[in-house]
């Protein structure tokens, strides 16, 4: 279970980064002093965390919905338990 602890953290920590640079670049817009590079910079890094924030909540969804044949363990766990 150390595993899925630890991709919920990441995942919070890539969603604050995405609601972070989100807020960064709005406030750029907004204030209207953000060069055309700083815009492109501030894009770039709330993809890359989009795009992490998606991965981790992907591998989330496929530990939760595994059959319990195919959790590590194999077969015999699933066996064992259903006894």
């Amino acid at each position: 279970m150390g595993s899925v602890s630890q991709l919920r953290r990441l995942r919070a920590v890539y969603a604050s980064g995405a609601v972070a640079w989100t807020f960064c670049l709005l406030l750029s817009l907004v204030q209207g002093d953000g060069s055309a590079r700083q815009m492109v910079v501030l894009l770039g890094l709330l993809a890359a965390f989009l795009v992490l924030l998606l991965w981790s909540s992907w591998c989330l969804w496929e530990m939760g919905t595994r059959r319990p044949a195919d959790r590590p363990g194999g077969a015999a766990t699933a066996r064992a338990e259903s006894s």
